[in-house]
C-alpha cells in the first residue's frame, strides 16, 4: 500500500500560528520534506515546527534554487518529486513544509504537480497556512481590505516602474519580497506619493519581527529576504 502526500502551510514564522491539523499530520508522519536553497544556512519552515515535533522522523532536504531558470527549475522539481514518491511507493507516510500557505507562491504546488503527474494513484491533502501577509495586518491590527475595496498581491517586482499602475487601480497593496529592487520601489512609492501610506515588515510572527514606518530612514539598505510592504492609501490606518 502507498503512503500519503501531505502539503502542510507551516505559517510565516511563530510557531503558535500552526494549525492543528497541520500539527497532527506532522506527528503522524514517517518523512518530513523541505525546500532548501544553498544560500540557507537552515530551513525557515523546519524552524517553525522542530519544537512542535514529537519522537522519531526522517527529515530530508529537497534542494530548491533561487533562481528563475526554467530548466533549472524543472529538473529540481523533478528529483525532489522522484525522492518523496521513493518513499510513498514504500508505504510511508511523507509531509512537505512550505513557510506560509501552501496554495499561495510555494514550491509545493510544482511538486505535487509531477508527483501527479508520475503516479496518479498517490492520495494528496493539502493543509492550508497562515501567510506572511495575514499576520502582517494582524501584527499591526491593520485590516488588509474593508467593504468593497480591492486587494492586490504582488508576489515580485522585477520592474518597479510597473509599480504605478498596480497603486492606481489597488488601495490595498502587499509587496512581497521586495530586499531586491528595494531602493528602486522607494522611489515609486515616493514618485506616487503613498511612502507615507506604506509600512515594511520584516520576520513577522517572530522574535526578529521588525516594523518601520519610515521606508526613507532604510534607503540604501537591502532589508532581509523575509521582508514585505504593506501599502493603505484609503483610511487612517498607517
Amino acid at each position: 500500500m502507498k503512503g500519503k502526500f501531505f502539503g502542510l502551510g507551516v505559517g510565516p514564522g511563530d510557531p503558535e500560528l500552526l494549525t492543528l491539523k497541520a500539527y497532527r499530520i506532522l506527528n503522524e508522519v514517517d518523512v518530513i520534506c523541505m525546500p532548501k536553497s544553498r544560500l540557507e544556512r537552515e530551513c525557515v519552515a523546519y524552524n517553525i515546527v522542530r519544537p512542535l515535533l514529537r519522537g522519531e522522523k526522517e527529515i530530508v532536504e529537497l534542494y530548491m534554487p533561487m533562481t528563475r531558470d526554467a530548466e533549472i527549475l524543472e529538473q529540481e522539481w523533478q528529483k525532489g518529486a522522484a525522492t518523496i514518491l521513493a518513499f510513498l511507493r514504500r508505504g510511508l507516510d511523507v509531509a512537505f513544509i512550505t513557510i506560509g500557505d501552501a496554495m499561495l507562491y510555494s514550491t509545493y504546488s510544482y511538486l505535487m504537480a509531477k508527483i501527479k503527474a508520475l503516479d496518479e494513484e498517490i492520495e494528496i491533502t493539502t493543509v492550508p497556512g497562515i501567510t506572511s501577509f495575514a499576520a502582517t495586518a494582524a501584527a499591526l491590527n491593520i485590516p488588509l481590505a474593508e467593504g468593497e475595496e480591492r486587494l492586490a498581491i504582488v508576489p515580485s517586482i522585477e520592474n518597479p516602474q510597473k509599480l504605478p499602475e498596480v497603486l492606481a487601480q489597488f488601495p490595498n497593496v502587499v509587496l512581497m519580497k521586495v530586499a531586491p529592487n528595494f531602493n528602486e520601489i522607494l522611489d515609486v512609492l515616493e514618485a506616487e506619493k503613498v511612502q507615507d501610506k506604506a509600512v515594511l515588515v520584516s520576520h513577522c510572527s517572530t522574535p526578529r519581527q521588525q516594523c518601520e514606518y519610515d521606508l526613507e530612514r532604510l534607503r540604501g539598505s537591502k532589508p532581509d529576504y523575509l521582508s514585505l510592504i504593506l501599502v493603505k492609501q484609503q483610511g487612517r490606518w498607517l
